[in-house]
């Protein structure tokens, strides 16, 4: 099983932190979404990152498919969901949140530094900003004090928060209205949060790592 793509991307970190915590092993191959997209569409016929080439040569695309087959996959016992109906829809609910934000996050870079200066569509980056703000709002509502969101474990919803807040922390700090290396203003739970997760094996193993 090999896991293609950079781990400054949070799909990519997301999935490579449920593999270990899965304990899949795999082999990780740095592919770069822009520097190496001839390659990666040789790969997979959209050129994105995450890919996770199976050990029969079968290709899966798109960190949230990635997840479901490795959590269908996975031994009896090691499901990153929540156990419950009720439990496991509020988990979706709040991984849905944390990747739309890490999706609106990339989103703002593409448009303020990959768009040259005189193209750049102020009236999109500024819906895009509302967007990151109300998703960040959402996240630090939902987030408990202390502990995991669901179950007292970790699963794929503090996977998805904890990637997402990282990325940003390293990217556009500005968007949590502070210096989080130095202050905990703007979202104290959220980043409370995410300072956990960071600490925990599975992350540590999978580190958001500039290129």
């Amino acid at each position: 099983m090999i896991l293609i793509g950079q781990l400054d991307s949070p799909f990519v970190r997301r999935v490579a932190i449920a593999l270990y915590a899965y304990g899949t092993g795999f082999e990780h191959r740095e592919l770069s979404a822009y520097g190496d997209f001839g390659e990666l569409l040789s790969l997979n016929p959209l050129g994105k990152v995450p890919a996770l080439q199976l050990d029969d040569g079968t290709v899966l695309a798109d960190s949230t498919l990635i997840i479901d087959y490795l959590e269908q996959s996975a031994e009896a016992g090691s499901s990153l969901w929540p156990s419950g109906l009720e439990q496991r829809a509020l988990a979706l609910a709040h991984a849905g949140v944390a990747v739309g934000l890490a999706e609106k996050a990339v989103e703002f870079r593409t448009e303020t530094v990959r768009r040259p200066s005189d193209k750049v569509d102020q009236a999109r980056v500024d819906r895009v900003l509302a967007q990151i703000a109300a998703s960040l709002q959402w996240l630090e509502n939902h987030t408990p004090g202390e502990g995991y969101l669901f179950d007292g474990r970790l699963t794929h919803a503090d996977i998805a928060s904890a990637v997402a807040v990282t990325f940003i922390a390293n990217k556009n700090a500005e968007h949590l209205a502070a210096e989080v290396r130095e202050t905990a203003k703007g979202y104290p739970k959220l980043i409370a949060h995410t300072a956990r997760c960071e600490q925990l094996k599975a992350f540590v193993a999978a580190p958001f790592t500039e290129y």
